[in-house]
């Protein structure tokens, strides 16, 4: 007991300055790591929803690109599966379009009009016009099928809805020796913007039946699927697989799709604890520091409290006592002054951000409890271990010597 009564005296003494410099320096750590990581969450859950809400949660194919030609019964079988909400077929391919001359290289999505909206976030998603493929009337009172593109490429082309364009496909048609690409004219139904550069830039979407033409394909490449739980699409699409047979069925779901930017996002987190938590080792060493001279100063009554039967055992525990104190209250204040403002930025949104430039325009955060559990524990244990060297050194110090001395 009375080490603690020993050590808190010591801390808010005459030396009360250096232990709330010292406590500052945790503070300042803590808080900005706790800030750091809560806006790194923010911005992957961001991504995150875009990619799941354009690309579905999770998609059953064939080995070898071999296209799905009973893909209805395949359907019906998929959605009756457990953890399955809704499930349509799609078609991929590369493609262009040209407008006025102008020509861009585009990704093509055949998708079912009436099937989209159950698995992706198209029909949310969409700026100007309407998510309509089968047919469309352009400004010129014409009719062919719709096509929805991005925000970014129908800038590009310098296209709304109504105008007219041609879209071509690369993919091999049904003669393999006629190379010559199939293409159609469309009229722009629709403008979406997902906030994904790539995607607002590249995709385009237009019915099955005329993915189907442009590419030659019988039956379609795939089925989409949406989950109860998109953090476990990947067990359900394996599940799913199992329930067609296995083989030649095989699945990929919105991770492994983006494996590369998912494993960046991870990395860079990783990289903000390390660099950010260099803030609270240098407090550690001011706390090093301050003991340190406090075993100096104090050397008289060490020496005194050791003559009267006080144990090393004891004397280190008041300098760890000590440091381990100023850890605390620095990281305590630290975490909770950052989590407070982390969930009022979270509520109100009141930092913002130029919507020109990233694809959102409020600062997003997302507070995690595992994160600010680490980063507390972490400041308390590195500040802990800052205590031991000075510690060692006052209970190394002789009662003889200490008294001789002063």
């Amino acid at each position: 007991m009375f080490e603690r009564f020993i050590a808190f005296r010591y801390l808010f003494g005459k030396r009360r300055t250096v232990t709330w410099i010292s406590a500052g320096g945790v503070c300042l750590g803590t808080f900005a790591l706790v800030i750091a990581l809560s806006i790194a969450n923010g911005f992957e859950r961001e991504v995150r929803d875009r990619i799941v809400g354009t690309l579905a949660h999770a998609k059953i194919i064939q080995y070898h690109g071999v296209p799905l030609v009973n893909y209805d019964s395949l359907r019906a079988i998929i959605i009756q599966q457990p953890g399955v909400v809704a499930a349509a077929p799609y078609i991929t391919g590369k493609g262009g379009v040209e407008y006025d001359r102008v020509q861009e290289g585009v990704v093509i999505y055949g998708v079912e009009e009436r099937l989209e909206s159950s698995v992706t976030d198209l029909d949310k998603t969409i700026k100007y016009g309407k998510l309509s493929l089968d047919s469309a009337r352009s400004d010129r009172g014409r009719v062919f099928p719709g096509v929805v593109l991005g925000l970014g490429l129908a800038d590009k082309l310098g296209v709304r809805p109504g105008a007219e364009l041609v879209v071509g496909s690369f993919s091999a048609g049904v003669d393999e020796l006629d190379p010559t690409p199939r293409m159609a004219r469309f009229t722009v139904s629709g403008i979406f913007e997902t906030g994904m550069y790539e995607y607002d830039l590249n995709l385009v979407y237009v019915s099955i039946a005329s993915a189907q033409k442009l590419t030659g394909m019988t039956g379609v490449e795939g089925i989409q699927i949406k989950t109860v739980d998109l953090y476990k699409a990947d067990d359900i699409a394996r599940r799913v697989k199992n329930a067609l047979g296995g083989y030649p069925y095989t699945y990929l779901d919105w991770k492994s799709q983006n494996k590369s930017l998912f494993e960046w996002m991870r990395l860079e987190k990783i990289i903000i604890f390390i660099v950010i938590s260099f803030i609270i080792i240098i407090a550690a060493f001011n706390i090093i520091s301050s003991l340190y001279m406090m075993t100096l100063e104090k050397r008289r009554e060490i020496g005194i409290l050791m003559s009267m039967g006080s144990k090393a055992r004891s004397i280190m525990r008041i300098f760890v006592l000590n440091g381990a104190s100023i850890g605390f209250l620095g990281s305590t204040v630290g975490t909770l002054a950052g989590v407070a403002l982390c969930l009022i930025q979270q509520h109100w949104r009141l930092i913002p951000l130029p919507g020109d430039i990233y694809f959102i325009n409020k600062l997003p955060v997302l507070v995690q409890p595992l994160d600010v559990t680490l980063v507390y524990l972490a400041a308390n244990i590195i500040c802990s271990g800052a205590t031991v060297y000075p510690a060692v050194k006052a209970a190394g110090i002789l009662p003889a010597e200490s008294i001789r001395y002063e």
